[in-house]
């Protein structure tokens, strides 16, 4: 073999080594699907799109939002599950949907296996409310109305079965020892307008729209899911801070996935990426402007662990409480 053969042979060898390798750093090689299991103008659309603006100026290509509401987010997440693994195609829903729902939903799928958890892009904290003039204004008041009332069970109004308004108050009775009762209505308007109306005394709610009618002076808050004291419920205590940090756990987080099996130079070159919109503190400003709370970035590793801890943990609760599927 003579020099210009063995170099051209050295060449292709190395071209051979490291080609795989720079195709995955090639990520994303176009345009970004990202697609959102929730329908236009709800909390995760908005999370999504907000993610999709930054994600798109980290990454150097344009990010096209596509939702796919509907079917317990089965539709949505299916579209990703039978995409390529090469990142291109994103999943962007509650963290909820492949934790508890998975328990309450028959879904054609196990989400600890058959999806690439890659990282949480925000967390929505609840509050606890209580009609303006319900018997209670605080945490501890409303313990006590409780217990000296052992048969009289205190009705919270939920906009929906598996949702933090319909788990939070049966929570709450295993922490505290009351006795709430979820009353299930179909979605937030009417669940909200009995609660502001007296007709139900109390109600586990979302910050967007809790924080408005305490404001307002039509509500109470008796405690909120967010760690610390914060200017997204002025003046409101923590559960924490009242020593129930257990009821942290209805705090939904919005949650990034992708096919099973992506490349672990994929997976690295996506988790990066997000990385770098989580510290955005623009991007954090704005998140806070809607009442979420900025994520912690984290290892795609350790995303997937706390997806498979709240999974097991959300499936021995409804176990345990006896809660039936129902589709």
């Amino acid at each position: 073999m003579d020099r210009r053969q063995f170099l051209g042979t050295a060449v292709l060898a190395a071209s051979a080594g490291v080609a795989p390798f720079a195709m995955a750093q090639q990520w994303p090689s176009r345009p970004i699907r990202l697609v959102v299991a929730y329908p236009p103008g709800g909390g995760t659309d908005v999370v999504a799109r907000l993610f999709a603006d930054y994600l798109g100026r980290v990454a150097g290509q344009s990010v096209v939002v596509e939702n796919k509401p509907g079917g317990a987010t089965i539709p949505a997440t299916q579209d990703v599950i039978r995409a390529r693994n090469d990142g291109q195609t994103l999943l962007v829903t509650l963290g909820s949907s492949a934790t508890s729902g998975a328990h309450i939903n028959r879904v054609p799928y196990d989400p600890l296996t058959d999806l690439t958890a890659l990282a949480e892009l925000g967390r929505a904290p609840v509050l606890l409310a209580a009609n303006k003039d319900a018997p209670y204004s605080t945490l501890k008041e409303l313990i006590a109305y409780s217990k000296a009332n052992p048969g009289k069970p205190i009705h919270s109004a939920s906009y929906g079965p598996g949702t933090s308004s319909h788990f939070g108050p049966l929570l709450f009775n295993r922490l505290a020892g009351t006795n709430l009762e979820p009353v299930l209505y179909k979605g937030s308007a009417p669940a909200t307008q009995d609660l502001v109306g007296g007709v139900v005394p109390l109600m586990i709610d979302g910050l967007t729209t809790g924080v408005p009618l305490y404001q307002a002076g039509k509500t109470k808050v008796l405690a909120t899911t967010i760690p610390e004291r914060s200017e997204m419920a002025p003046g409101a205590p923590t559960f924490r801070e009242l020593g129930f940090q257990e009821m942290e756990q209805l705090s939904g987080y919005f949650a990034l996935f992708g096919p099973k099996g992506m490349p672990k130079a994929t997976v690295d070159a996506v988790s990066e990426a997000v990385r770098k919109v989580l510290a955005d503190p623009a991007y954090q400003k704005r998140l806070a402007g809607i009442g979420v709370l900025p994520a912690q970035a984290v290892t795609p590793e350790a995303f997937s662990a706390q997806i498979r801890t709240d999974h097991a943990r959300w499936g021995q609760f409804i176990k345990d409480i006896g809660f039936k599927i129902e589709n």
